[in-house]
Parts: structure tokens; sequence; C-alpha cells
């Protein structure tokens, strides 16, 4: 029955992504949890957003095959930074399977992590003179959000889905939505949160607000969805006890404030305010203690880089190898304060995990994306803030966890690059 039902749902979303492409694209981005959906086709482990990103991309292919080629090239000469960035990037990824423990295992992450959203990315691209960025891409990915948050503010009062070690095991508490652990939250919601704050700035203060009509119901039901999610998305990663989440939040906000002059100067007072309060007011010693990495979750996290440092440096080119630390981090790990800690599935910072994952010339590429990104956006106004501050979420984040490595982040990082091209051309 179930295999049945999948069918049904394939041939509708086909035929539904054939009729009308971007009815498709909204689907992709509006059901990004449905990675979760796993199974197999024969030998080939899938997952259900798996099948809808190559039915897009198949079909997107096939609809506007004509245009590939000019936008390749208009994709270099505009952003070629980050376009050689990319190739390295990908590049660093497919070297990275054939040096990993296990081989199949490795071509499951480089499909999954890599392949596939760059393609979505791709394909979105050619396809930019047919989307509707407001309605067919933003409006999806904050409705996607806004729906994890209550589903996770559900949990906060009922418990409801929640594991029982991130619930009532040493009275934790934590809210795990649909992923099954609470850094799932904050690492989803972190950077939609903070390009809703993007869209609501946008149609306030920006030039392009004029751009904005409201009477169309797409561009309506994007602003009050926006304006939901930015009340519910941070008390979500809150009661995840997120705190990189919140962290990456506040910084890409804070981008925000910094880029336009009236609230600059207001934004950087209150800054150091907080910082100071920080560092000074008793009341805020546990906080400080989590963000001075002199907590139990701080300590492990500086053993586990100083352990991942250990092995980079036997191995400072070709790294660990795709889905292979799990395995080649083992002659290098220590205890924290005498305390056995379990190995986990990445060094829980995004530059050492890629570094590990696909080498030096990966690491390379990354940075070089990076870069692209924010030098791009530094010479444009306007739009372009919304770029800045999801990346910038995106990379506070990442200074204590891997906000990539996951196929929905996988996804949203792309949609990043995706959103500067969108708006160079616009």
């Amino acid at each position: 029955m179930t295999f049945l039902l999948l069918i049904v749902y394939c041939l509708l979303f086909i035929a539904i992504t054939w009729q009308r492409f971007s009815y498709g694209v909204f689907l992709v981005f509006l059901l990004l949890p449905t990675y979760l959906l796993r199974f197999s086709i024969g030998p080939l482990p899938v997952t259900m957003l798996e099948i809808m990103i190559w039915v897009v991309c198949v079909i997107g292919l096939l609809k506007h095959a004509r245009q590939i080629e000019e936008s390749l090239l208009t994709l270099f000469h505009k952003q070629r930074l980050f376009t050689i960035g990319t190739i390295l990037f990908l590049i660093g990824a497919t070297v990275s399977v054939f040096t990993a423990v296990d081989m199949r295992t490795a071509l499951g992450e480089w499909k999954a992590f890599y392949i596939e959203p760059f393609a979505l990315f791709l394909i979105l691209y050619f396809s930019r003179q047919r989307l509707q960025v407001h309605t067919d891409i933003l409006l999806p990915l904050v409705l996607s959000g806004l729906a994890t948050s209550l589903l996770a503010l559900v949990q906060h009062f009922t418990g409801w889905l929640v594991p029982w070690a991130f619930w009532e095991n040493n009275a934790t508490y934590r809210v795990t939505a649909w992923y099954g652990f609470p850094n799932g939250v904050g690492l989803f919601l972190a950077p939609l949160v903070v390009l809703a704050a993007s869209v609501v700035w946008q149609t306030l203060f920006c030039r392009q607000r004029e751009n904005w009509d409201i009477g169309k119901w797409g561009n309506g039901i994007l602003l009050v969805t926006c304006y939901l999610l930015l009340f519910a998305g941070p008390l979500a990663i809150f009661y995840a006890k997120s705190t990189g989440g919140l962290i990456g939040v506040l910084a890409g906000i804070g981008v925000l404030f910094l880029i336009n002059k009236k609230t600059r100067w207001p934004a950087f007072a209150i800054g150091v305010v907080g910082l100071v309060s920080l560092l000074s007011i008793p009341g805020f010693a546990s906080l400080k203690n989590e963000v001075l990495f002199q907590d139990r979750s701080g300590q492990i996290r500086l053993s586990m880089w100083q352990d991942t440092i250990h092995l980079l440096q036997d191995r400072p080119l070709l790294g660990a190898g795709l889905a292979s630390y799990e395995e080649r981090i083992i002659p290098y790990h220590t205890t924290v304060n005498g305390e056995g800690i379990e190995i986990f599935h990445h060094p829980h910072n995004i530059f050492l995990t890629f570094y590990v994952n696909l080498g030096l010339l990966g690491l390379i590429g990354f940075v070089m994306i990076l870069l692209g990104i924010y030098s791009a956006s530094a010479k444009k106004y306007g739009s372009w803030m919304l770029v800045a501050a999801v990346l910038t979420t995106f990379v506070i984040t990442g200074l204590v966890d891997s906000p990539y490595i996951k196929n929905d982040l996988a996804i949203l990082f792309w949609i990043i690059p995706l959103m500067m091209v969108y708006t160079k051309d616009s």
C-alpha cells in the first residue's frame, strides 16, 4: 500500500511539474523535511525529497535546454570567483569519494549533499526568467519554516514526538520538530528566520519596496508568513536550546541593521552594550560560559576540534575522505576532562567539516564561494541585504556546528547564491 501511494504521488508530482514548472519548484522547497522519508528503489537508497529534486531537474532541463550555454557563460563572467570556487568545491567532493573508507556510503553523501543541491541550483538558475522569486522560492521556504516552528511550539507544551533522550531524560525538555534531535531545529530555522527578517526589512526600508505590490496575493501571503515566522521561529530555536542558532539569527539581523545607515550606529551601540553586559553581569554567567566554551558542551567542542586538527596534520591534502571522519578520527580521539565522549559524525565546525570531508581543495573552493558571494553583496544595496544576512547566519552558526551536512541544509545553502544571481539579473 505504501509503495502504491508513493507511485501515485510521484506520478502526480511529475504531471504537476510538467504542466506548471513553478508549482513543482514550490513543492520542493515547501517539503524540504521529506528527506526524512527514506526507502529504496532496488539497491539504491533514496528519499522523497531526492525524487522531487530529480523530477524538477529533468523537467527543467527539458524545458530550458536552450538557455544552458548562455546561462553558464553569463554566470562565469558575472560571478567568476564564485564559479571557480564552486568548481573546486565539487572537484574536492568528487576526489574525496575515492579516498573514503567506504565508497558506497561516500557516494550517497556525494549525491545527496553536493550533486543534487548544485543540480537544483543550476536548473533554477537556467529557469530564472520563468520563476517569481517571491512566490515560487521565498514563500514555500518561509512556509516550511513556519510549519517546523509551529510543530516545535506544540512539542514544547506537550512533548509530542520528542525522543525520550531530549525530553524526560535529565529533564532536558528540548524540542526536536521533525528531526529527532534539537540542533536540527536551530540549523534549519536560523537562516529562514533571517530570510523572513530580510524580506520584512526590504519592504519597509529599501528603495526596492515599490516593487512589492502587497495587493498581489503571493506577496501579501509572503509578508504575513514572514511576520509569523519572525515570532514563532526564534521561540522554536529557543525551546530547542540551540545557542548557535540563536546567535546566528542575531548575527544575520545585525547585518541588516549595520548595512542601513539610519540604524548602523544604534545597532553598533546595542551590540557593544550587550557584549559588555554578557561579560560583566553575574546573571549572564551560564550564557557567558557557553559562549566562551567554558561549559561541558564547549569543552567537548574544543576537544573535538583539537582531535580533528591532529588528524588533518597527518592528512593535510586529502582530509579524511567523504563520510570517513567517524572512523579515521578514532586514533586521535581523546577524553574530555577524563570523560569518554562519543565520536560525532562531523567536527561541529563548517570549515573543519569541509576540510575533513573534501580535503584542502574543497575547503579552498568553499572559502572562494563565501568570498564571491560577500564581494558581490558589497557592491549593491537592497535585495542583496537578504543574501549577506542569510550567509552571515550560515557562517556564524557554522562556527559551532555544521549547517550543511543534511539534505535540506545543503539545499538551503545553495539558495543563497541563487538569490545572488537572481537579484543580480533583476
